[in-house]
């Protein structure tokens, strides 16, 4: 078993280089970012096309309060953050992590009169912002990097959707081992990998899922006990997988 494990981790260490593939549509794409193939001098001159706006935000300063229409969009240059919904009793949940190149807005998740949405920064968070206006309105030279523009936002529009379905579905699991398991099972398929590193803390993991922390704790252990997985901080080793998901993970 050790032996298999140092294979794991050595095999994953020599592949930190290549760039991530999230499935879209039953398709592979390389990772898409607002700037996917978008040269450094046509974002220079796009920064100003588009009165591109940075900030930096420190530890707990909110980045951004959604409102009901698209305004704005933000982009994470630097940092960490966290995007939270709070319901009209006051109960606040964790949607989604923020990291680096990871997008947000109203365009992506526009909310009803009942939720509130906003972003918070749990680093010193550097931000780059563009009014959704200038996304959306052909200037008038037609630029191709205007054009590429749009298409990464609705590339990232469809991924987001399908995040959000994924995660429809682990919430709708019966059991706190059932959502563990769809979660770490999802992570592994887009990742394309047995070693997962967790992209939150095991507290904001115990809230996206909407499980007890405690009782959350208690199903990893038993999942180590019973050599489904091993565990050493936020690294996260799966020994065994579902018949119909070991194809899509390195091994």
């Amino acid at each position: 078993m050790r032996v298999l494990l140092h294979s794991l981790v050595c095999k994953e260490e020599s592949t930190d280089m290549r760039k991530s593939i999230l499935p879209v549509g039953g398709k592979f794409m390389e990772h898409i970012t607002l700037f996917t193939d978008i040269l450094p001098e046509e974002q220079e001159r796009m920064r100003v096309c588009f009165k591109v706006r940075e900030k930096v935000f420190q530890n707990g300063e909110t980045i951004m309060e959604y409102s009901s229409s698209m305004k704005k969009i933000g982009l994470i240059q630097e940092g960490r953050a966290v995007l939270y919904c709070c319901d009209e009793d006051g109960n606040e949940y964790v949607i989604d992590e923020l990291n680096r190149d990871s997008v947000f807005g109203e365009p992506f998740l526009l909310p009803s009169d009942s939720q509130h949405y906003y972003v918070c920064a749990t680093t010193v968070t550097k931000v780059l912002f563009i009014d959704y206006e200038h996304v959306i309105k052909r200037c008038e030279n037609a630029c191709h990097h205007h054009s590429q523009m749009v298409s990464n936002l609705l590339q990232l529009i469809a991924v987001q959707s399908r995040q959000q379905t994924e995660r429809i579905y682990m919430l709708s699991r019966s059991s706190t081992r059932k959502k563990i398991l769809s979660y770490l099972n999802a992570l592994s398929a887009e990742r394309h990998s047995r070693i997962l590193t967790l992209p939150m803390s095991y507290t904001a993991l115990a809230q996206y899922l909407s499980v007890d922390r405690s009782a959350m704790t208690r199903e990893l252990k038993s999942l180590e006990e019973e050599e489904i997985l091993e565990k050493k901080g936020k690294q996260i080793i799966l020994l065994s997988l579902p018949e119909n998901h070991r194809q899509t993970v390195r091994t």
